[in-house]
């Protein structure tokens, strides 16, 4: 049995209606889908696949999706920003989105310090745990 990948995006809304959606979660679903946001894959419930993005939480059957490698952070984690010999201000931080970059085919994180979204986005190769 093939295991189900742990991140996905849905750059597009699948052609095929609602029926792939949780019937209960298709309100938030047509929020978020489509975007870059990265989901992580939370468990099964029946039929559905059950996907995170920080609070928010869908129910959705597998279908056609972009699965994508994780680099081993999710929304929520406290990381540190490495200074990179002087490219990054160094920093500690809390990880507030996850999106998918096409173009480099790497996740980017936006980080929050003290309550505010920092404008510039960050990858894995910036970051380490706190």
């Amino acid at each position: 049995m093939r295991s189900e990948p742990a991140y996905r995006v849905y750059p597009w809304w699948p052609e095929n209606g609602d029926s792939w959606v949780h019937p209960d979660d298709v309100r938030l679903a047509r929020r978020l889908i489509p975007s870059t946001r990265v989901f992580r894959r939370a468990g099964r419930e029946g039929d559905y696949l059950v996907l995170s993005y920080g609070k928010w939480r869908l129910r959705v059957k597998p279908t056609l999706r972009q699965a994508i490698p994780g680099d081993g952070f999710n929304l929520g984690d406290r990381v540190e920003v490495c200074s990179r010999m002087g490219k990054n201000r160094a920093m500690v931080a809390t990880i507030g989105g996850m999106y998918w970059n096409a173009r480099y085919r790497a996740i980017e994180y936006r980080l929050r310090r003290r309550d505010m979204t920092l404008a510039r986005r960050y990858t894995a190769e910036d970051l380490r745990p706190a």
